[in-house]
C-alpha cells in the first residue's frame, strides 16, 4: 500500500508538534520526559528499518543458492505457479516458482509440516508499482519484515524439518492452521469460502472476485480478522470456561494464553495483531497490579507495540481503520447505536477514498443491518458448517444455504445504484476533512457541519473538474494504453486498452484467470481520477496487446464510443470483445482524415484494411502547445506512406511505433517530421527483444529524447491551467527497474 493519510511527513509532524505544545503547556515534567524517550526510542528504530529497507532496495539481483524454512499454512498454489513466505540466511523471503507437474502440485497442497527447501534462484529486492495506485509491493510486503524476492529456477531438495521446544509448539499450531484449511476443502463453495476467511485468515484464489459487492458496501472489515472477531471469541471462550466452573482469574489466564494462538491460527494480520494486543494488554495489567487499565491507555500501548513490530502499520488502510476507528470508539460521547454507526461511516471515508476512491450510499444502512446479522448469524453459521458440516452432509448443506442467500442478498444489493466514483483526494485534503469529522464530533455545531460539507463539495469539484488536462502512457507491460484528459475533463480518451497472450496449458494448471491489468491499473486509475466513464476509446489494430482488454474494460466502465481502423468492425475477435460490454457503445470505423472532438484526427489508414500492423489507426492532436503523434504497430512502409501524403506535418511527441521494432521508426521519417520527443511503450524483459538496438541508434543519432515505460513507468505530460507544460514519469532515476531492465538508449532528460 502506498502513503495515505499519515504517509506525508509534514502533517504527521505537524500534530506531533501540537502534542508537545500541549505537553509543555501542561508543565507535567515526569510526563514530558516520558514522552521524549518513548519518542525517541521510537524515532531511532523507524530510522534504522527506514535504512535498512533503503540499504536492500538498492540491491541488484543475483543468483543465489540457498536453504530456507517454509510452514505448511504459508504456501500459496494458483494454476501452475506457487508462492511461499520463507524464512532464510537473508531473513524473510517472499519467493515464487514454477510447477512443473500434477504431482508436484498435489505433493505441495497435502504439506502439513514445516519443510527445508534447497533451491537455486534469483534474489532481488521487491519490485515497486510503476503506475499510481498500484499494488505496492515493497510497502505491503515491509509491513512482514519482508524486504526481498526470491525467483525459484530450481529445487535441489525438499525435506521436513520439524523443531522442538516451545518452536515445535509454534510449528503444530501452523500444522493445525493448515490441516484445518485443508479439511474445509470438502466443504460447499460458499461455505467453504466464508470458512477460511472468517475462522483463519486466509484468501482463496475466488475471494476477490466472489466478495466484489462487499467490497463495494464497504463490508469488507467483517471478513478480515480483526476486533469484531476478538471480542466475539473472547464472549464464546467466556461463555465455555464459566460453564466449566472456572474463576474469574483462571478465566483471565486462559485468556492470556489463548489469544497469541488464535494471533497465529488467524495469520497474524495487523488488524487482528491490533485487537489481540488491545485485549491481551487489560488482561495482563489487571493480573499484575490488580487494578483494571483505562481504555486510552490499552490502545496507546497496542499502538506504539504495532509500530515497532510494523513501521508501515498506519500507512496501510486496515491499521487505519483499525486504530482509528478503535480510538474513535474510546473517546465517542455515549450515542444509539445508529448515530455511532454513522459517525464511524464518516470518519472513515475520507481513509475509504484514500484506499479505493468510491463509496457506496447504501453503505450506512447496509453496515447497520449486516453487523448484527453478521454476530448473531453468519459467524455461527460459519461455526457450525465448518465444525460439524464435515462429518453431516446435511448440516453442511443447510449452513450453505443460508451462507448463500446473504451472498445472494449482497450481491443485489451490489447492483443497486448509488456506488459514486468520488476520487482519490490529495493526503492534506484528507487529513482536513478525518479532523474537521473530529472536531465535529467533539463539538457539533450547524456551521461546522456546513464547512465539512462544502470541503467534500469542494473535494469533488477538483478531482473531476481539473484545471490542468494530460497525455499519460500507461505501463500496462508489453502493449499499449494511453490516456488522454482535456482540461475540466471535457473528454476522456483511451488509446488502446493491453492484453496479454493467453497460451493453452494443462488441465492442472488451471487456477482462476489472472486479473487482466486494465482492471488493476487503467480501471484503477480513472476511479482515483474521479472518472466513471469514457468518451471515446480507439484501438490502433487487432493485436492481442493492443485490444485484448477491451472486454473487461467495457465491463468495468462506460464507454461512450469506440473507434477503429476501417475493417475492423467485422471481425470475430473484435465482435466477441464487443459483446461482453456492459453498456454497448457506439462503434466507428474511421480512415484518414476524420476528426475527432477530443482534438485528435486520424492521419492512417488510408483505405479499409485487415486491422494488421500496416493498416493502424494512427493519431495526430496537439495538447498545450505539443504536437502528439500515436501510431500503434505501424511498420516503415506506413510511416513514409505518412510523411508522402502529409509532406508539412511536425511532430513534437511521437509514440514510437511496435514498441521500438526495428520494423518501424524509419530514419528519414522521423527526420521530417523533426520528432523532439519519443514514447517506448514496452514490457520488462519482454520475449521480443523490444526495443531494436537499431531504434535506439536511430533515436541517438537524432538526439531524440527517449521516455520509455519500462524504465519509468507511467509516463505523464501536463497542460494548460495557465500553466507551463511538464513532463513527469512515475519512477524516477536509479529506480529498480533503471538497474535491471534489459535495454539502454538515450534517456529523457
Amino acid at each position: 500500500m502506498s502513503s495515505w493519510l499519515v504517509g506525508q511527513q509534514w502533517p504527521a509532524a505537524g500534530l506531533l508538534g501540537l502534542w508537545g505544545l500541549r505537553l509543555v503547556y501542561m508543565r507535567q515534567r515526569r510526563l514530558l520526559m516520558g514522552t521524549v524517550c518513548v519518542m525517541a526510542v521510537m524515532a531511532s528504530w523507524l530510522i534504522f528499518k527506514n535504512r535498512q529497507f533503503t540499504q536492500i532496495s538498492g540491491e541488484l539481483p543475483q543468483t543465489v543458492t540457498l536453504a530456507m524454512t517454509v510452514q505448511p499454512d504459508q504456501i500459496r498454489l494458483k494454476g501452475g505457479q506457487y508462492q511461499l513466505l520463507a524464512t532464510s540466511a537473508h531473513g524473510q523471503l517472499i519467493s515464487y516458482g514454477r510447477l512443473t507437474s500434477a504431482a508436484e502440485k498435489q505433493q505441495l497442497s497435502q504439506l502439513t509440516q514445516r519443510t527445508r527447501w534447497q533451491v537455486v534462484g534469483e534474489l532481488a529486492p521487491i519490485g515497486p508499482p510503476t503506475n499510481p495506485g498500484q499494488f505496492d509491493g515493497p510497502s505491503y510486503y515491509r509491513s512482514q519484515g519482508i524486504y526481498r524476492q526470491l525467483t525459484i529456477k530450481k529445487v535441489t531438495a525438499l525435506t521436513l524439518a520439524p523443531r522442538t521446544g516451545w518452536l515445535g509448539g509454534l510449528d503444530w499450531i501452523h500444522q493445525v492452521r493448515q490441516r484445518f484449511s485443508l479439511a474445509l476443502e470438502r466443504l460447499p463453495p460458499t461455505l467453504q469460502l466464508y470458512a477460511k476467511s472468517l475462522l483463519v485468515g486466509l484468501r482463496p484464489v475466488n475471494f476477490r472476485t466472489q466478495m466484489t459487492s462487499v467490497q463495494q458496501l464497504g463490508l469488507m472489515h467483517l471478513f478480515s480478522l480483526s476486533g469484531l472477531h476478538v471480542i466475539l471469541l473472547i464472549k464464546m471462550l467466556r461463555w465455555v470456561l464459566v460453564r466449566g466452573h472456572l474463576s474469574q482469574t483462571a478465566i483471565d489466564y486462559w485468556l492470556l494464553g489463548l489469544l497469541p494462538v488464535y494471533l497465529v491460527l488467524g495469520g497474524g494480520a495487523d488488524s487482528l495483531q491490533r485487537a489481540v494486543i488491545t485485549a491481551w494488554l487489560p488482561l495482563g495489567w489487571q493480573l499484575l497490579t490488580r487494578q483494571a487499565s483505562g481504555a486510552l491507555a490499552g490502545w496507546s500501548l497496542a499502538l506504539l507495540i504495532g509500530i515497532w513490530t510494523n513501521p508501515l502499520v498506519l500507512l496501510q488502510l486496515g491499521g487505519q481503520l483499525s486504530y482509528g476507528l478503535a480510538l474513535l470508539l474510546i473517546l465517542a460521547p455515549p450515542m444509539s447505536g445508529w448515530r455511532l454507526s454513522g459517525w464511524v461511516q464518516l470518519l472513515s471515508l475520507p481513509v475509504i477514498l484514500m484506499a479505493t476512491a468510491q463509496w457506496h450510499l447504501l453503505t450506512l444502512l447496509v453496515n447497520l443491518i449486516v453487523a448484527p446479522l453478521f454476530s448473531w448469524g453468519l459467524l455461527p453459521l460459519t461455526i457450525i458448517g465448518a465444525s460439524l458440516g464435515q462429518y453431516s452432509l446435511t448440516i453442511a448443506t443447510w449452513c450453505e444455504q443460508g451462507l448463500a442467500l446473504f451472498q445472494r442478498g449482497i450481491d443485489w444489493v451490489g447492483t443497486l445504484p448509488g456506488l459514486l466514483t468520488i476520487g482519490r483526494p490529495a493526503p492534506w485534503l484528507a487529513w482536513g476533512l478525518t479532523l474537521t469529522t473530529l472536531w465535529l464530533l467533539r463539538t457539533p455545531t450547524k456551521r461546522l457541519a456546513i464547512r465539512l460539507g462544502l470541503a467534500y463539495f469542494g473535494l469533488i469539484l477538483s478531482i473531476r473538474w481539473p484545471l490542468r488536462g494530460a497525455v499519460q502512457f500507461i505501463d500496462i507491460g508489453q502493449g499499449d494504453s494511453i490516456l488522454i484528459r482535456q482540461p475540466f475533463n471535457r473528454q476522456v480518451s483511451l488509446i488502446d486498452t493491453g492484453g496479454r497472450l493467453q497460451f493453452p496449458t494443462p488441465a492442472w494448471q488451471t487456477g482462476g484467470p489472472a486479473r487482466a491489468r486494465v482492471e488493476t491499473i487503467t480501471v484503477n486509475y480513472l476511479h482515483q481520477l474521479g472518472l466513471n466513464h469514457l468518451d471515446t476509446v480507439y484501438l490502433s489494430h487487432k493485436d492481442v496487446d493492443h485490444i485484448g482488454d477491451l472486454g473487461r474494460l467495457l465491463q468495468l466502465i462506460k464507454v461512450r464510443q469506440v473507434v477503429v481502423p476501417a475493417g475492423m468492425a467485422g471481425l470475430p475477435k473484435f465482435k466477441q470483445l464487443l459483446a461482453q460490454a456492459r453498456w454497448q457503445p457506439q462503434v466507428r470505423e474511421v480512415i484518414a482524415g476524420q476528426r475527432f472532438a477530443d482534438g485528435l484526427t486520424a492521419v492512417h489508414p488510408f483505405h479499409p484494411g485487415r486491422a494488421e500492423n500496416a493498416d493502424s489507426l494512427v493519431l495526430t492532436g496537439r495538447f498545450g502547445g505539443q504536437q502528439f503523434m500515436f501510431t500503434g504497430d505501424l511498420d516503415q512502409a506506413g510511416e513514409r506512406a505518412i510523411v508522402a501524403r502529409y509532406p508539412m506535418l511536425r511532430v513534437d511527441v511521437l509514440k514510437l511505433g511496435h514498441h521500438g521494432s526495428k520494423t518501424a521508426s524509419n530514419y528519414q521519417a522521423l527526420q521530417q517530421l523533426q520528432v523532439r520527443r519519443a514514447i517506448l511503450s514496452v514490457g520488462r524483459h519482454n520475449r521480443y527483444g523490444h526495443p531494436n538496438q537499431e531504434t535506439l541508434t536511430t533515436l541517438a543519432q537524432q538526439h531524440i529524447i527517449t521516455y520509455s515505460t519500462a524504465l519509468q513507468g507511467m509516463i505523464t505530460y501536463r497542460f494548460g491551467g495557465g500553466r507551463a507544460s511538464t513532463w513527469q514519469t512515475f519512477l524516477k532515476e536509479g529506480n529498480f527497474y533503471q538497474r535491471t531492465a534489459g535495454h539502454t538508449g538515450p534517456s529523457a532528460r
